[in-house]
Parts: C-alpha cells; sequence; structure tokens
C-alpha cells in the first residue's frame, strides 16, 4: 500500500537549530613555562598515574575500575583492564563497577556500592572531574581519576591523571 502524500506546510514545524558545542579537543591546550603544551598531560601527571597502576598491580589487591559507559570511557576501561593484567595484578582481583543511568560517580549510592565491593584502589576512568567528597568513604581505598575532560575540580584525597591546575597559561 503506497503512502498518501502530506502536505508539507500544514504537517512540518521548523527545528530549531542547535549552537554546536565546543569539543574538548579544540580548546586551547595550557602550556608549561617554556610554551610545550601540556597533551595529554604534564610528565608529573603521567607518573604519579604510571606509579599508582603499578602500585595497585603489585599489591595483589582488589581494584575496581569505574569506566564512563559512553565509547571512550569503555575503551579506556579495557585499556587500563588490561594494563593492570600485563603488570601482574590478578585478573581474579579486578571488578569492574558501571554507573547507574541518570546519576554520577559521585552520588552517595554509587559510593556505597563500590565501597561494599571493598577495594584497595579506585581507578575512575572518563568521569569525575568536578569537586567532590573522596570516591569512596575509605582511608585504605587509593583513588585515581583519569579523564580527558579538562577540569581544576576533583574529588578530595585522589590522584588525578592531569593536575593543570597550577601549572598557568601563557599566552
Amino acid at each position: 500500500m503506497k503512502r498518501k502524500a502530506t502536505d508539507s506546510d500544514t504537517n512540518s514545524k521548523a527545528k530549531r537549530q542547535r549552537e554546536p558545542e565546543a569539543d574538548y579537543c579544540d580548546v586551547i591546550p595550557r602550556k608549561d613555562g617554556k610554551g610545550n603544551a601540556l597533551w595529554p598531560a604534564s610528565e608529573q601527571s603521567i607518573e604519579r598515574a604510571r606509579s599508582f597502576l603499578k602500585e595497585c598491580a603489585a599489591s595483589q589487591s582488589k581494584t575496581l575500575i569505574v569506566p564512563d559507559k559512553d565509547a571512550d570511557g569503555l575503551d579506556a576501561g579495557v585499556i587500563i583492564y588490561k594494563t593492570l593484567i600485563a603488570l601482574g595484578l590478578s585478573p581474579d582481583l579486578l571488578d569492574v563497577h558501571l554507573i547507574n543511568k541518570n546519576v554520577s560517580v559521585h552520588d552517595e549510592m554509587e559510593r556505597a556500592a563500590m565501597l561494599a565491593k571493598n577495594p584497595k584502589c579506585i581507578i575512575v576512568v572518563d568521569q569525575g572531574s568536578r569537586a567532590a567528597p573522596p570516591v569512596v568513604d575509605s582511608v585504605d581505598t587509593k583513588s585515581l581519576i583519569i579523564d580527558h575532560h579538562l577540569s581544576d575540580e576533583f574529588p578530595e584525597n585522589a590522584i588525578v591523571r592531569y593536575s593543570l591546575s597550577k601549572i598557568k597559561p601563557t599566552n
């Protein structure tokens, strides 16, 4: 059966064009004192993240990966997972926690769910870049935030893959 042609003047509404949002890749990168772009992160931040991952693997302790559920978050989570195994962490000690829909990693329900897994190391990937309480309320748990979103604020007591807040951009 063929569809009937509709009168385009009566049934169509003009759609409002949304203003495109600036892509994080379009942001002018911060620079060190020598004018070198700090991308993807400062050497100090990369070294802190590297040390954190090595320490988690060497500890042979429960480690929790908390990736964002989008493509880059899940991909980064898999890379972290495989890196920890390559560094010698037993796969039995690795767990993944996916945040529920419409809440953030900072939500009290999510923080309690992560704490209930009793991790010694938590790696939050592609989320968490805002001021907040510690990722979980445990002095025995260390947290690493890995994110490509530029921020100067992070959860308390977290190690951050890029902490550019102390480096002023040069013009």
